[in-house]
């Protein structure tokens, strides 16, 4: 299956070109391959931590696994 994509431009700050451009030289991959990855991880931990904020601001109790197992019987 294809994925489609849009084209996207962004503007380094001074050196960070050469800096980048040696960092995938050693990774083996492409500019676009490493900023596209980058991208699509800050957007993965940007929804998980607002998944947990979430959560935690619900205020309901929680409990440990300790205490789960020992509720369920499953305690060694």
């Amino acid at each position: 299956m294809r994925h489609s994509a849009i084209p996207l431009s962004i503007r380094l700050p001074e050196g960070a070109d050469a800096i980048l451009e040696n960092l995938v030289k050693k990774l083996h991959m492409t500019k676009g391959q490493f900023v596209r990855n980058a991208v699509i991880e800050k957007i993965e931990d940007a929804l998980d931590i607002k998944a947990i904020e979430d959560v935690l601001s619900r205020k309901e109790k929680t409990y440990s696994l300790d205490e789960v197992k020992r509720e369920l019987g499953l305690d060694d």
